[in-house]
């Protein structure tokens, strides 16, 4: 009965996803889009398989880690959900900001969104330990991986010369080598 209801729930998601958000990025030719859409997809229906249907892995140590892998993660999607409504001054919604975001959580990594939904698909492949659920969340993050560089593409059409800048500054995903950095700048 529960794998009924799982499946129900990833089913419903993807129509939702399908409708709601790929035939429209689709329709107006966004790529990036595309790929956060389904990378999105396959990473909640990671989520509703994971806690619904499959049991958590054995390796205790890798448990953990996936736990700590999910925390980081949603910290990365909180802070970047605030930084994009508060300080990107959306047109609408609050994704299509209108000034280039460089502070908060954007100065230690480009695309804090994404990189949140790749770690939290980590965490589920580290808290699963399951083949087909890893092949899956592989995916996912390449999907992620992918959206980043085409929005990187998008963004340096839309704000010029200022992201370029922005790009050597910040790395796309690397939030050790930010942090590192931005720790031996305070000790100059």
């Amino acid at each position: 009965m529960i794998e009924i209801l799982a499946y129900g729930i990833c089913s419903v998601l993807w129509l939702g996803i399908v409708f709601l958000w790929l035939i429209p990025v689709i329709r107006k030719q966004i790529v990036y889009e595309i790929y956060a859409a389904c990378g999105s997809g396959i990473m909640f229906s990671l989520l509703v398989l994971g806690n619904s249907i499959f049991e958590r892995g054995h390796i205790l140590p890798l448990v953990y880690l996936g736990y700590a892998f999910c925390v980081l993660a949603a910290v990365f999607v909180i802070f970047s959900f605030l930084n994009l409504k508060h300080k990107g001054a959306p047109e609408s919604g609050w994704e299509q900001t209108t000034k280039l975001i460089e502070g908060g959580v954007y100065q230690i990594v480009r695309h804090p969104l994404y990189l949140g939904g790749a770690l939290l698909t980590m965490g589920m492949i580290l808290l699963l330990q399951s083949i087909p659920l890893m092949i899956f969340g592989f995916i996912a993050i390449f999907c992620f991986w992918a959206a980043c560089k085409k929005e990187d593409e998008f963004n340096l059409k839309k704000f010029g010369d200022s992201y370029e800048i922005y790009m050597k500054k910040v790395p796309m995903w690397n939030f050790v080598k930010a942090m590192k950095n931005r720790w031996f700048r305070l000790m100059e």
